[in-house]
């Protein structure tokens, strides 16, 4: 499809609270998938959510597999998540480095829950 600009840290767009996804199976959220998997690719990204391309939309994806950016990181499969709740299993946190599309070149130690589950929809519902 097609590699979209990524915003970067600063853009107002990127502090909006997305709105939740109401249609599926629709080939506007098929293409918003496929520009979002093309960009993520393309620059190398581990993960990418759709405000990152100015689509205010809860949609996320997120996969690895060898990936210049994260030499050490195991492979995680390709995966879509529309409308993602987030539920801690604990309160362990751990820490790791992290890089972000939208804060290009730095790297930052994120505190993260050691168990997390999350749940959402796929591009079908």
């Amino acid at each position: 499809m097609a590699i979209r600009d990524v915003l970067k840290m600063g853009d107002p767009r990127l502090l909006a609270i997305s709105e939740p996804v109401a249609a599926f199976g629709t080939p506007e959220l098929e293409g918003l998938l496929a520009d979002m998997r093309d960009t993520m690719q393309h620059l190398n990204g581990a993960g990418l959510a759709a405000p990152q391309i100015g689509v205010n939309a809860r949609v996320v994806i997120f996969g690895v597999e060898a990936n210049p950016r994260y030499p050490d990181a195991e492979p995680v499969p390709y995966t879509v998540l529309i409308n993602p709740e987030l539920t801690p299993l604990g309160e362990e946190i751990e820490e790791g480095w992290e890089g972000c599309l939208s804060v290009p070149g730095m790297r930052g130690l994120v505190p993260r829950y050691r168990r997390l589950r999350y749940t959402g929809l796929d591009a079908q519902g």
